[in-house]
């Protein structure tokens, strides 16, 4: 029975010492072959490691533009008799903005109703609904000699003067809804695949260089477009705010938001090298340099969210390829072109 007991207490301790073991021989793995390199640490090479706020984010570019825009045009020929607008004037959904000479259009309207009265007292039910189409087809002619704002908004342009004539179809002017302004941009089919209806984004214009406008996305096409072998995703990016100054087609950079991070540990991402998968910096333990393993999280290409690993406060080496003997993947950039950093570089971003 004490034999027993004694190969049990036995094999306790080889189940609790043996993961202590392993870790220990997996570390010194996982640090195999990144030998610190006889390199004098100054203090410009040295940073703390912080807590800070981090965006991941999708940049392109787009062209200011209303959310509802319309030419003006008549459905008739005819000779502009009253023009009641002018350009930059602001009109109300219904207001009349242009209208035609309409004597003849009277007339026809006159004719067709009678006619439809007439044919009610004694004609056939197909005869009946004959003079009813065209005595609809009269009024539509009727009011289509006045044309009517579609929606509020402001007039851009006027093309005609009292005394013109014009075909149906002609452009007579434009008018704009100014009240809510829209970004229609496209996305590279790799970053397309983090952008979501609903994401926040930030809008810089280049008439307002020292300003920015908050956007949201509102809309993602269902197909992709194809230019010369580059293939790109149409999505609309609705502006939150808006200014009195804004004109369509003024140029924008739109950087959509799909990650972000809150008080979190950052370090610069050429702080961190890969070591067959792990990713690792190298920290200042006792005034000397030390291959350390940690978690890495969200990136914007300039700095890194650090989930496990290290603790704030901590010293690490800015550019850690410094010590990376064994010829160990630097990680100085990400999928989107971060730029490297540089030695004395700012904190992280807040």
């Amino acid at each position: 029975m004490k034999k027993k007991w004694i190969i049990i207490g036995i094999i306790t301790l080889i189940v609790i010492i043996a993961p202590l073991i392993g870790g220990r021989f997996l570390s010194k793995k996982v640090q195999e072959g990144l030998n610190i390199q006889n390199i004098n640490v100054t203090p410009q090479m040295i940073t703390n490691v912080k807590k800070g706020n981090l965006k991941n984010t999708v940049s392109t570019s787009g062209y200011l533009e209303p959310d509802d825009q319309k030419a003006l045009t008549f459905n008739l020929s005819g000779e502009v008799e009253k023009v009641l607008i002018k350009e930059g004037q602001r009109v109300s959904q219904g207001e009349e903005l242009i209208s035609l000479e309409r004597s003849q259009q009277e007339l026809d309207y006159l004719k067709a109703k009678n006619a439809y009265e007439l044919i009610k007292i004694n004609g056939s039910e197909s005869e009946i609904e004959e003079q009813r189409m065209n005595f609809q087809i009269a009024q539509k002619n009727l009011e289509g000699t006045i044309l009517k704002a579609p929606f509020s908004g402001l007039i851009t342009e006027v093309s005609v003067k009292p005394g013109d004539y014009i075909s149906a179809g002609t452009q007579v002017g434009y008018l704009i809804d100014d009240s809510s302004y829209k970004i229609e941009v496209s996305i590279n089919e790799v970053d397309s695949l983090e952008v979501k209806v609903g994401q926040k984004a930030i809008i810089t214009l280049d008439a307002f260089p020292r300003r920015s406008f908050s956007g949201r996305v509102v809309e993602i096409s269902h197909y992709t477009i194809n230019v010369n072998g580059v293939v790109t995703l149409p999505v609309v990016v609705q502006l939150e705010e808006i200014d009195p100054y804004f004109k369509p087609g003024f140029s924008a950079l739109v950087e959509i938001i799909v990650g972000e991070a809150e008080g979190k540990l950052l370090v610069p991402i050429t702080a961190l090298i890969n070591n067959n998968g792990q990713q690792m910096v190298v920290k200042m333990l006792e005034n000397k340099p030390v291959f350390i393993p940690v978690k890495t999280g969200l990136s914007d290409g300039v700095y890194t969210v650090i989930e496990e690993g290290l603790s704030e406060g901590e010293e690490i080496i800015i550019n850690a390829y410094t010590f990376n003997k064994s010829g160990a993947q630097t990680t100085s950039t990400n999928n989107r072109g971060g730029m490297p950093m540089i030695p004395g570089m700012g904190g992280p971003p807040r």
